[in-house]
């Protein structure tokens, strides 16, 4: 009786190989008529995110918004980082214009998350390249608070530094020595 089960049990797993084997060949044969081949995998850095910008319009009496894409990975300094690299790297679209200092670089970018203040390390560009007078500084800021606030609405101050430390103005008409608020700024 032991002999009849073995036999039974043998014949059901080379039934079973069959069915497993002609299934594999059947469907290889099958993709390969459609003259497609699985394509590879890659794999992505991250996922994109897209956010808004905002610079001076072509009559420099507002802001207009451009977007771009970036990715969301490395964390949340990371993607402000992005975002303010995207600001300075400038416009995009005629007639919309920059009021960041060329030569202006973010070098860090870090923040108290519980008093909701997100830190902006410039370099030293932010001060001394600026054209200076009343307008170009307010848009200076303007663009930078406006583009984080609406892309981060987690953040409530941006406190301005350059290189390491606050300052006490950009170009001499506006204070910037301590955080400023996103929404209640101008």
């Amino acid at each position: 009786m032991k002999d009849e089960n073995i036999g039974r049990k043998i014949i059901f797993v080379l039934i079973a190989l069959f069915v497993i084997i002609t299934a594999v060949v059947f469907v290889s044969r099958w993709r390969g008529r459609e003259g497609k081949r699985p394509g590879t995998v890659r794999e992505v850095p991250g996922e994109i995110r897209t956010v808004t910008l905002f610079f001076g319009n072509s009559k420099a009496d507002g802001l207009v918004s451009e977007t771009r894409d970036i990715t969301s990975e490395g964390g949340f300094e990371n993607e402000v980082k992005q975002v303010i690299e995207a600001l300075l790297e400038g416009s995009e679209e005629g007639g919309h214009v920059s009021a960041i200092p060329r030569g202006t670089r973010i070098e860090r970018v870090f923040r108290v998350e519980d008093k909701k203040t997100v830190y902006l390390d410039f370099n030293r560009a932010l001060i001394s390249n600026h054209p200076g007078g009343s307008a170009g500084e307010y848009y200076t800021i303007k663009m930078i608070l406006k583009t984080v606030g609406v892309n981060f609405p987690q953040v409530s101050m941006v406190q301005l530094l350059v290189g390491g430390y606050p300052v006490d103005t950009i170009a001499g008409h506006y204070k910037v020595d301590s955080p400023l608020s996103v929404r209640e700024w101008r």
